[in-house]
């Protein structure tokens, strides 16, 4: 008895160990340990804490080629590679991470989502750290997490006083960060709407996606248009297709709307619906209407690095699972018979992902289908159709954690 309690003390002790390391909340880690064993999620956490080597961009042929696109980067220095299995991709190169030198002054992040952006050079207001009395403009200051690690040196750009009256405006110019990005954002290249930054996970689900005449299509969500913006890309020559986006947010339409403009997509012909996921339920209410779905919706978004803290409780991540139901249960309505649909997720945790599979197969009379395109991993699993599903872990393909499914009804 005594060397169960023992046994069970240790557990929890490592447990306890590798929360406080990697900053990352017990209810996230006890879910992870319960798919993946503590072995493997210690591993996955030390991943997820750290940038992948790449980023993907997605080259929109409309305007140029790959091959010029990938010969215009090498000719500014910025390494880039092809990635011979997804069409229209290319790996930007990430330089660190870097062991940064600790300036005599320095000043503790807050955790937000901010301190993941700090790590690739993004400049700190004054709500984004803890100011010290001995602060002066123009100091050298080392902007470091709680247990002192430096993610990021920078020059301070305002005087005490205006800080602490939270003048708005860059209070710490980043200088030198743990990972160095190329500036894509001031390529002309960018600019001229020759690529977009887009998750590898959203260019495999939009490279797999072949349209028809007559076909109904529809988004959910519509997010800031990198996927919805691709299947039109490779689609567009497709007469009479009917495209609809749902999403909730202003500020994602907004975003939607900037870039759609700077891909100089003009003629993009989607219909948009910005209401209550309800509302949109309500609307379409007649069943099997659309020829092809996509999911992009809510997810915890555990997958997504680099990732310095991770604060998530339970209540968050069951809610998340309850919405992402809800969204296979309306699609599953709204699919046509012989209809396709994806379902894509920034997640590691299988709740959100081949449980809902398998909730989509059990209770909604979904098939689980090949994927077209397949350089990821399967999870482990006994049901059928297991080895259809396409995981993309830290650990093994060094991207963001994500998970792609296809269905067929």
């Amino acid at each position: 008895m005594n060397g169960e309690k023992t046994l069970a003390q240790s557990v929890s002790e490592q447990i306890t160990r590798l929360c406080e390391e990697s900053n990352f909340s017990r209810d996230v880690v006890n879910r992870l340990i319960f798919h993946y064993g503590y072995a493997r999620t210690a591993t996955l956490v030390a991943k997820l804490r750290q940038h992948p080597k790449t980023i993907p961009i997605r080259v929109n042929t409309l305007f140029t080629t790959i091959d010029k696109l990938f010969e215009s980067l090498q000719a500014k220095n910025i390494p880039a590679q092809k990635l011979p299995a997804v069409p229209d991709c290319l790996l930007i190169e990430v330089e660190g991470p870097k062991n940064l030198e600790r300036k005599e002054k320095s000043v503790q992040i807050k955790f937000s989502k901010k301190v993941n952006e700090v790590l690739t050079g993004l400049n700190l207001t004054y709500k984004d750290f803890f100011p010290t009395e001995d602060l002066k403009i123009g100091d050298e200051i080392s902007v470091v997490t709680k247990k002192g690690e430096v993610i990021a040196n920078g020059i301070l750009m305002m005087q005490l006083e205006d800080i602490l009256r939270r003048k708005k405006g860059v209070a710490i110019k980043i200088i030198e960060s743990k990972y160095a990005i190329p500036n894509l954002k001031t390529l002309k290249e960018f600019l001229r709407g020759q690529f977009i930054r887009q998750s590898l996970g959203s260019i495999l689900v939009g490279a797999q996606i072949s349209l028809k005449t007559k076909d109904r299509f529809l988004i959910l969500n519509a997010g800031r248009g990198e996927l919805l913006s691709y299947i039109w890309q490779r689609n567009q020559n497709v007469k009479d297709v009917k495209y609809i986006a749902f999403e909730r947010t202003d500020a994602n339409w907004l975003k939607f709307d900037e870039n759609i403009k700077r891909l100089r997509m003009y003629k993009l012909p989607v219909e948009r619906f910005k209401m209550s996921f309800a509302g949109f339920a309500r609307k379409f209410n007649r069943d099997e209407t659309f020829d092809v779905i996509v999911i992009d919706g809510p997810s915890t978004n555990i997958g997504l690095r680099p990732k310095l803290f991770e604060n998530l409780k339970e209540n968050a991540i069951l809610k998340t699972i309850s919405i992402q139901r809800k969204y296979l249960t309306e699609a599953a309505r709204l699919l046509k018979n012989g209809g396709t649909l994806f379902y894509l997720t920034n997640s590691l945790d299988p709740a959100e992902n081949e449980n809902n599979v398998q909730f989509a197969v059990e209770e909604l009379n979904l098939k689980v289908a090949k994927q077209n395109i397949f350089i990821g991993s399967p999870p482990q699993g006994d049901f059928i159709g297991v080895e259809k599903l396409q995981y993309l872990y830290p650990d093994k393909q060094d991207f963001n954690g994500q998970f792609i499914a296809k269905f067929t009804k």
